[in-house]
């Protein structure tokens, strides 16, 4: 079986095309290093040109900024006038940024009770809740305020801006209701007035 096509010194071995004419190499714009030296050259120019990536504000916490964590939760008394949850106020020297919040409420039904997010007395997250009903925010993702039951956000305050939740109890029992806010306050941040007009 000397002129069998399975001669083991006629059958090619695979391997990356290396000619220019095509094949992986070709494809990917690649080329076959020399040596050591010319692999250790190629990766220290690709050090050299790397640039700086950063990450988006409205989703993940900057590597200078300071993190912001609020809770609150009260058994709240039946009652048809709001009830001020928590207050905060943000501080000076910063921007302070949320980026996701969380609401809970164990009562019956949703329909007899509201929270409601202001800044500076003016309703936040305006298409947040049930769209059938107002855009009232009554429910909330879980049955607690943990990280799996956080809603996105993008929320910037100034300093001095004040943010309020309020809630609202018309059923005939106490019902518990929380929310969480997270962020950062971010003092690296340029505090730009913003315009109107032009």
């Amino acid at each position: 079986m000397k002129n069998s096509p399975y001669d083991k010194y006629k059958i090619r071995q695979p391997m990356a095309n290396n000619s220019g004419t095509g094949g992986n190499l070709d494809f990917l714009n690649a080329v076959v290093p020399t040596d050591n030296s010319e692999q250790k050259k190629l990766i220290s120019q690709m050090k050299r040109e790397s640039t700086l990536v950063e990450l988006p504000k409205h989703l993940y916490i900057p590597e200078n900024a300071t993190s912001l964590d609020l809770r609150k939760l009260v058994t709240l008394a039946p009652s048809p006038d709001p009830v001020l949850l928590f207050r905060f106020v943000a501080p000076q020297g910063a921007v302070t940024r949320f980026i996701s919040y969380g609401v809970f409420n164990d009562g019956e039904d949703a329909s007899l009770t509201e929270l409601l997010p202001l800044v500076d007395g003016a309703r936040v997250f305006p298409y947040h809740g049930d769209p059938s009903d107002n855009y009232k925010i009554s429910l909330g993702l879980s049955p607690d305020l943990s990280n799996t039951s956080l809603i996105p956000c993008q929320l910037t305050l100034l300093p001095n801006q004040v943010l309020e939740w309020y809630v609202t109890n018309n059923s005939t029992v106490n019902v518990d209701m929380g929310v969480r806010m997270v962020g950062y306050f971010d003092a690296a941040e340029k505090q730009v007035t913003p315009k109107f007009g032009g």
